[in-house]
């Protein structure tokens, strides 16, 4: 999508080196992801010791991984026998 934006040319040229970015257009998505992607993150944070853990599932779950793991590494060495 092409968008017209003024933007201070000083700070595009701090952008550009910083994110070693080949083109002004390069850098300015990348920090636009970059913005996006650590207002993510922030949220993510926000919700840090108010969701519920069940430890014993996520063992369990772990346990079954496992599980699955091993079945699949034996079925690969049955079959390139």
């Amino acid at each position: 999508m092409r968008t017209t934006v003024t933007l201070d040319e000083k700070l595009v040229k701090e952008l550009v080196e910083f994110t070693n970015a080949k083109t002004k257009t390069a850098a300015v998505a990348l920090a636009v992801k970059e913005h996006i992607r650590r207002a993510k993150l922030k949220k993510l944070a926000d919700f840090l010791g108010t969701v519920a853990i069940d430890e014993w599932a996520i063992q369990e779950g772990n346990k079954a991984e496992m599980k699955r793991a091993k079945l699949l590494e034996e079925i690969g060495e049955r079959n390139s026998r």
